[in-house]
């Protein structure tokens, strides 16, 4: 297999390469994200963490997936920066690992 990589966009507008091949994909169970706001707030709050290249929030079915870069982020930290997302704005979200993949079986490359 060759050595992808693949131009992510960060939040903050700059690009970051990345090696496809090591980055790694994480299926949260989010809990108490009750509308669309919720959804943004987590997302773009998760997109500021060094580390994370992509989230997906998917509020109705209360997921997240979230790809990163292990090297930078734990599965922990994740779910611990759920918890301060939500806090941050007077909610009570809540995370728990519910599968995890590489990011290019994520993102079916």
């Amino acid at each position: 297999m060759s050595n992808h990589r693949s131009s992510i966009p960060k939040g903050d507008g700059t690009q970051e390469l990345v090696t496809l091949e090591t980055a790694k994909a994480v299926y949260l169970n989010v809990w108490n994200m009750e509308c669309p706001d919720c959804a943004l707030w987590l997302h773009d709050g998760l997109l500021k963490i060094s580390g994370v290249l992509l989230v997906d929030v998917f509020y109705k079915q209360g997921v997240a997936v979230v790809i990163y870069d292990p090297a930078l982020i734990t599965t922990d930290e994740l779910r611990r920066a759920v918890k301060q997302i939500g806090r941050d704005k007077s909610h009570f979200y809540g995370a728990e690992v519910i599968g995890q993949s590489s990011a290019q079986e994520a993102l079916r490359l």
